[in-house]
């Protein structure tokens, strides 16, 4: 009789950790650029990939306020005149109207989900930050942070007047960035930890609370993980500026260096918090194989590791960077170019769909808003060939195992899901809920998702 090791999956549906809140990518200017640039019948089956029923059915969405370094050029609102604390000359840009309502207009008719909308500002017209000229930091003049915030809620109202309802914003982009200054080339604002927790106490908080008829989500940080200790620390742990914020925004590309572990510890007195991942992408100008590889499979693996890790360490949702680049992985001012899920070929009138599309595909085609995440116990198991494991004979899985290869949900249709990636040779896993399991045979590097009513 063959035999060969394969592994146990026991889900625990009793046990539930975070809520999912949505899956998505971004609207950049380089996107409405790209989608713009296709023939009406590829850009209608654009949309419809990522947002009807048949597609991916994708629930969020990221856009930038203004420019970022995924337009064609460094632009603001109420540039000039300069010192305008009223913003009197705040109104759409040509990209508003050209590219990005267009294309939000278009997912908004197509989701067969409510869209939700988070806002981000790269950074603000100069005249409101102090730059430094030799280390090219800045941060944001005192004098305007209630035009700050203004600057916020103009966005919001412009964009709702136009039909695009917005339900969040973060505490601007990376700012990181700003306060590395010369390290980086790309339009940002930096903020010290007692300025924007100044600022969300006094001005952005009270701002967002009185913007709309609705609430507005106000979302902390929208920088690398390994920056989160220190975030927790100067925003939740203190009632008077926690009160104002929902969540913690987290970027994803140096997830390498930082435990995922790292969220639970700082989160874990923060029960009524959530942790939103809002940009990760891959391809880089120094990748050995270029920003755009089509057909890579090593990249749709990239993702599925990093969704997973970020899933099973209590992120409520994942976020994923541009949705349409062209094929040298733009436009982009910085020439900061990078990978996509879905590639345009304007000249051919056509795009294609990375393997990172369909990873991001098993996520948010099948956990839907609601849905919540159930604690699982992998273990070794001996596979026989009749595909019966022997319940004798299986041990714990060491749980210091860095790469994450499952997460479990169980859904609003009372349905449970499993996403389960195999990174390495061919082999068999079975899903288990008490005797009864699904047996599931993986093809070398693959991933794979099974759901099944669950009736406990």
């Amino acid at each position: 009789m063959d035999e060969s090791f394969g592994k146990v999956i026991e889900l625990q549906p009793d046990i539930s950790y975070q809520t999912i809140i949505g899956f998505g990518g971004a609207v950049t200017d380089a996107v409405g650029i790209n989608w713009k640039g296709l023939p009406d019948g590829a850009r209608t089956n654009l949309i419809n990939s990522y947002y009807s029923a048949s597609g991916l059915e994708y629930s969020m969405i990221r856009t930038p306020i203004a420019s970022s370094d995924y337009s064609t050029y460094v632009y603001y609102y109420n540039g000039f005149p300069q010192n305008d604390a009223a913003l009197t000359n705040f109104t759409y840009t040509d990209e508003d109207i050209e590219y990005k309502i267009p294309f939000l207009t278009e997912a908004f008719n197509a989701a067969s989900e409510e869209l939700l909308i988070l806002a981000s500002v790269w950074s603000p017209p100069d005249w409101m930050k102090v730059e430094n000229e030799m280390s090219k930091t800045s941060v944001l003049k005192e004098e305007y942070y209630q035009t700050y915030a203004d600057y916020h809620c103009k966005f919001i109202q412009l964009y709702e007047d136009a039909g695009i309802p917005i339900w969040g914003v973060t505490t601007s982009n990376e700012p990181i960035n700003g306060a590395l200054g010369s390290l980086s080339n790309i339009q940002s604002l930096g903020w010290t930890l007692e300025g924007v927790s100044k600022w969300i106490k006094n001005n952005l908080g009270p701002t967002m609370q009185n913007c709309t008829s609705h609430p507005i989500k106000i979302l902390a940080m929208d920088d690398q993980k390994l920056l989160l200790p220190l975030w927790s620390m100067a925003i939740l742990s203190k009632p008077e500026v926690a009160k104002f914020v929902d969540g913690i925004a987290i970027h994803s590309y140096l997830d390498g260096l930082t435990p995922g572990s790292i969220v639970e510890a700082c989160m874990q007195h923060h029960p009524s918090k959530f942790v939103l991942t809002t940009e990760y992408c891959q391809g880089s100008p120094a990748d050995k194989n270029g920003p755009v590889d089509l057909g890579a499979w090593s990249r749709a693996e990239a993702y599925a590791v990093t969704i997973l890790d970020d899933l099973t360490h209590n992120h409520a949702g994942f976020v994923d960077w541009n949705m349409a680049l062209n094929s040298t992985g733009g436009p982009n001012w910085n020439q900061n170019d990078v990978d996509s899920t879905i590639i345009v070929n304007a000249t051919s009138g056509e795009f294609y769909k990375q393997p990172m599309f369909y990873v991001m595909g098993h996520f948010s085609k099948f956990v839907p808003r609601g849905s919540k995440r159930i604690n699982t116990v992998r273990r070794y198991a001996l596979q026989r060939n009749d595909k019966v494991y022997d319940n004798n004979i299986y041990d714990t899985y060491p749980n210091d195992k860095e790469v994450y290869d499952h997460v479990a949900f169980i859904t609003p249709k009372n349905t449970i899901v499993a996403i389960v990636a195999n990174y390495d040779e061919a082999l068999t896993t079975a899903l288990r809920i008490g005797e009864q399991q699904i047996i599931v045979d993986m093809e070398a590097h693959s991933i794979v998702t099974v759901e099944f009513p669950y009736y406990g």
